[in-house]
């Protein structure tokens, strides 16, 4: 079984704003036990990702959201649901903006490879890679597991 972590749920600038959270409740109390209404909102933030259970002997996978960094949610999902494989590069945005009126933008580029349903829609991220060299030498080690591909 291979667990494949994507990342941060709410993106690089709420993570972090739930650190604040989490280090403003537990210095406040000190002061307050209302101060843990900021603790358990600011691990929710820190701390949730997303991720991809890959089960190559039952052949299935559950694309999952890990509340808390603990419980995870996710539906298995047969491998005869899809066809077969995609390899895409993704840019996601993140921006914000702070109270100044200071905008803050960061594009990260990543190669996700990406398994596809009979409708031809992408539907289940298996992972992300850096260069499509890695995400090739994945699929090709995957290729055998699903029915839509040739070993």
């Amino acid at each position: 079984m291979r667990d494949n972590c994507l990342g941060k749920f709410f993106g690089p600038s709420s993570s972090y704003t739930g650190y604040v959270l989490i280090a403003g409740g537990l210095i406040g109390l000190y002061y307050s036990f209302t101060s843990l209404a900021l603790v358990i909102p600011g691990i929710f933030m820190a701390f949730t990702y997303t991720g991809t259970l890959i089960d190559l002997k039952n052949k299935r996978v559950r694309p999952y959201t890990a509340l808390f960094g603990i419980y995870r949610t996710g539906k298995w999902i047969g491998s005869d649901q899809f066809t077969g494989f995609s390899i895409a590069k993704v840019t996601k945005k993140y921006s914000s903006v702070s109270r100044g009126s200071v905008g803050f933008s960061m594009n990260i580029s990543e190669i996700r490879l990406l398994l596809i349903n009979k409708f031809n829609k992408s539907n289940v991220v298996l992972n992300h890679y850096n260069n499509f060299d890695d995400a090739k030498k994945e699929l090709s080690e995957l290729s055998g597991f699903f029915p839509g591909e040739k070993e």
